[in-house]
């Protein structure tokens, strides 16, 4: 899901290639020194009896390989381990060489580094007592030197075990660790920005893929600010806090939440708009229900929470607008009026359901140009909006004709266009305007005309 996870099993892949490799290079090793061992004389005349110990050791050499290859590509420990240890047993046995019991060393490693410390343990454990037993069959029961070096031998394979799989849990529980700080948001406990983004990518890439739903939820606390100015920052984190604590509490995997930054937060939701909004309403009113010091001073009296919604594919259908679309939605919520949910609606695409070929490109210009606008002066877009939405119904109530009624939506979607020509600051001046600013402003009628 991210640049970095890739890498890092990137780095696994290669390094359990390379040990593939190595194995490959040791038990080829010792399996041509034993077919050398063979013979009295090399090459051997004999082919009788090069083909009678050449199968055998071909077989025993593919169950070594299949028994790595097991372990390393498909993480199987138990069947890979136990097709090593047997290898290793019969080759013992086959050729009476105790000495080739330095080779239980791999599949121990192994079941350590792959599995755990315990279980690497027990399989060196229970290759010792194979051992033990082994020395007992060939050597009876009689204290001796082959049964001193296995005791020994099998207190060595367990150290190293124990080493291995301990040095690979601690790194494990490192990396989990890591992962959490990185991914998480110290205050409030939820996903942070960094980690939204790379998730969302990831949810639409599997709702394209599937032609499922994914609903974005964006919302921010109403008057955080004045809370946070009036009552100081620790009250203020408080909040971020036990809002934080609903959010991992109410939503389940798949959907996460995050903080996108300052009092705003993110729910990702695999589901439809319906599913979306019905879960906004039960997170709102959590929300809601905060017992919380001060919050009674607060302008609405409690705390609430402002919340825009938009779906994949029911508002967008490249998904890469989701983000901005929720966006849209809860700053229309805000601008009307807060504490409420928002679900994204734009009057022009339901335009384009009624439109020719020719008048859906020409819509999708009219919509480019109004998001320059919108870039620049949010009130605008909003403003358009309703102008359209309200000189439709007056073009309705007077029984205008549709031709008539898509004129007029034009009209109004589009009075406002000739502001892409005028500058930011007076756009979105907070104070009162000088008169050649309003000299420039009233000009925008004029760039509307030549647009």
């Amino acid at each position: 899901m991210s640049d970095w996870n890739n890498m890092r099993n990137k780095d696994y892949r290669e390094l359990f290639l390379n040990l593939y490799a190595l194995c490959i290079i040791v038990f080829t090793t010792a399996i041509l020194l034993k077919f050398t061992w063979v013979f009295e004389e090399f090459p051997p005349k004999d082919l009788f009896l090069v083909h009678q110990h050449f199968g055998p050791i071909i077989i025993f050499l593919l169950a070594a390989l299949i028994g790595c290859y097991l372990i390393m590509r498909y993480k199987a420990i138990l069947p890979g381990v136990m097709v090593l240890v047997i290898f290793v047993f019969i080759f013992i046995i086959a050729y009476h060489d105790i000495y080739l019991k330095t080779l239980l060393i791999i599949p121990v490693a192994f079941a350590a580094f792959f599995k755990n410390k315990t279980f690497g343990s027990m399989v060196a454990l229970g290759c010792g007592l194979l051992l033990i037993v082994l020395d007992i069959y060939l050597y009876g029961t009689n204290f001796n030197i082959y049964l001193e070096s296995d005791i020994i031998f099998t207190g060595v394979m367990i150290i190293s075990a124990w080493l291995t799989g301990g040095i690979a849990e601690i790194e494990q529980r490192t990396r989990k660790v890591l992962q959490e700080m990185a991914n998480r948001d110290g205050l409030s406990g939820v996903y942070n920005h960094r980690y939204f983004q790379v998730y969302l990518k990831f949810q639409l890439e599997i709702a394209k893929k599937n032609n499922s739903s994914l609903s974005l939820i964006i919302f921010d606390i109403d008057y955080f600010k004045y809370y946070n100015d009036t009552f100081g920052h620790i009250a203020g984190d408080q909040i971020l806090k036990d809002v934080g604590e609903i959010l991992l509490k109410e939503i389940p995997y798949p959907a996460i939440a995050a903080r996108y930054g300052g009092d705003e937060f993110c729910i990702l939701i695999p589901d439809n708009s319906v599913a979306a909004c019905s879960l906004a309403k039960e997170i709102k009113f959590k929300i809601e229900n905060l017992v919380l010091k001060n919050t009674e001073q607060i302008p609405t009296g409690k705390l609430t929470i402002t919340v825009g919604v938009a779906n994949y594919p029911e508002h967008t259908k490249s998904g890469e607008e989701l983000l901005d679309l929720a966006d849209q939605a809860l700053y229309k919520a805000k601008k009307t009026n807060k504490d409420k949910i928002e679900l994204y609606f734009n009057v022009l695409d339901s335009l384009k359901s009624t439109c020719t070929q020719s008048e859906t490109e020409l819509l999708s210009s009219m919509k480019t140009l109004l998001s320059i606008i919108n870039a620049k002066d949010r009130y605008t877009y909003g403003h358009s909006e309703r102008v359209l939405e309200y000189s439709t119904l007056l073009a309705k109530s007077y029984g205008l004709s549709e031709d008539e009624v898509r004129l007029i939506q034009y009209g109004a979607y589009l009075h406002d266009i000739g502001k892409i020509e005028i500058e930011i600051n007076i756009l979105n001046a907070h104070g009162a305007l000088t008169e050649g600013e309003w000299d420039i402003l009233k000009q925008h009628p004029t760039g509307e005309a030549r647009s």
